[in-house]
């Protein structure tokens, strides 16, 4: 499912990192795509989350929350409502293969912790 953005910075050093806005709220990811961007501009993408080892998602204990929250260098903890076709609402949509085994979970708030987020 696509979110749309807004870009605000790329890294000088990092060459695929990228700042953006997204529901108004401030988001570092790693662009993936091959599509060219410009900081300024406004582009419709579809997010995906990366792990280094298993993902591990948790259900939400008497809670009902839609958010990110940096952790440090490109990790987030990431909770929302997760949906149907690998969907996770966190306030944006993210989709990831990764949430197959998870299906169980829909329709129910989890949280879960990625290493990084990225863009196609």
């Amino acid at each position: 499912m696509n979110n749309k953005i807004k870009i605000s910075k790329f890294d000088s050093l990092v060459e695929e990192e990228i700042k953006f806005l997204v529901n108004n709220q401030e988001v570092i990811a790693f662009n993936v795509s091959p599509q060219k961007l410009e900081v300024g501009k406004e582009y419709e993408v579809e997010m995906d989350i990366f792990v280094n080892d298993g993902l591990d998602i948790e259900e939400q204990n008497n809670q009902y929350l839609k958010k990110v929250q940096h952790i440090n260098n490109y990790s987030y903890i990431l909770w929302g409502k997760m949906l149907k076709n690998n969907i996770l609402d966190v306030g944006f949509f993210i989709t990831s293969d990764l949430f197959d085994d998870y299906q169980y979970l829909i329709g129910q708030y989890v949280s879960v912790k990625v290493d990084r987020l990225q863009l196609y």
